[in-house]
């Protein structure tokens, strides 16, 4: 990846990191909040994390460069079975159980339930099927627009016995997330190194850094349409009378909901929760 990719990455992670209580320096440290790891803390390398298969894939369309990933505010993802797969309650237990185990060590909820229609092939739903194959135990096809926002995503794992593989499922799963492979350090998310069965506090901080760059970059997108709104509206205008929250369903414990006004919730500080519109 080019040095102005690079530091174009860094920007985007800055104004995730900025927007917490307590900033995060960035390509520097990184601590995990919430999950099995939480107070780790890990030196965050961008280059490291952008390496090789590029555990952060990277969009640069439409003149800006952005982490791949679900919009956050979009999150939790539907995960549904391919219908006629002959998937069992038992696997589809062991398949959540799995899940469940890796919000667990993000800390965040990522993934619900669903179930496809008769002959449904909808888009923002991650597809897990079956499909015998000669090599690999799984396969992850994912697809993004030009600001990197995953909008499709379809697992296929070799046999339904595979479902009851943590590592398997972990490794695939973190792909539908949007994520690639990485040797950089010992993860889940290293294609050939199967000793490592979940997510390690490596692959969690750098995770947890994406998810949160992708969150900036949403907000940054929401105060853009905001003041092109009011740069609308007639010279009469003189603000909002009321104000509605804006919150992301992924906040890290201990942040609070965001409002783009002045009035404060009832558990947060003012000085903490809220920010005054573009231009005032």
């Amino acid at each position: 990846m080019n040095q102005a990719a690079i530091r174009i990455a860094l920007f985007a992670i800055s104004l995730a990191f900025a927007d917490t209580a307590a900033a995060q320096s960035v390509d520097s440290l990184w601590t995990i909040r919430g999950g099995s790891h939480a107070g780790i803390t890990v030196r965050i390398d961008v280059e490291a994390a952008s390496r090789e298969g590029r555990f952060w894939r990277l969009s640069k369309g439409y003149g800006s460069t952005r982490i791949v990933g679900w919009i956050p505010s979009r999150l939790p993802v539907a995960v549904a079975f391919q219908r006629g797969s002959g998937i069992s309650a038992a696997d589809s237990a062991a398949f959540w159980s799995t899940l469940r185990l890796l919000e667990a060590d993000l800390g965040m909820h990522l993934f619900e339930p669903a179930t496809l229609a008769l002959g449904g092939d909808p888009e923002d739903v991650v597809v897990v099927g079956i499909r015998a194959r000669s090599g690999s135990d799984g396969l992850t096809l994912v697809t993004w627009d030009g600001f990197g926002s995953l909008y499709d995503a379809r697992v296929f794992l070799r046999s339904r016995a595979t479902l009851h593989d943590r590592r398997i499922v972990t490794h695939e799963m973190m792909h539908a997330l949007g994520f690639g492979h990485t040797t950089e350090w010992a993860s889940v998310m290293t294609p050939s190194y199967h000793q490592v069965a979940r997510l390690t506090a490596l692959d969690v901080a750098y995770a947890q850094a994406a998810i949160a760059s992708r969150a900036a970059a949403e907000r940054e997108d929401m105060w853009s349409r905001l003041a092109l709104a009011i740069s609308r509206e007639p010279e009469s205008f003189t603000g909002y009378d009321a104000c509605e929250p804006f919150s992301l369903p992924v906040r890290f414990p201990g942040e609070c909901t965001f409002f783009p006004c002045s009035a404060p919730s009832a558990s947060c500080g003012a000085a903490r929760n809220t920010g005054p519109l573009p231009g005032r």
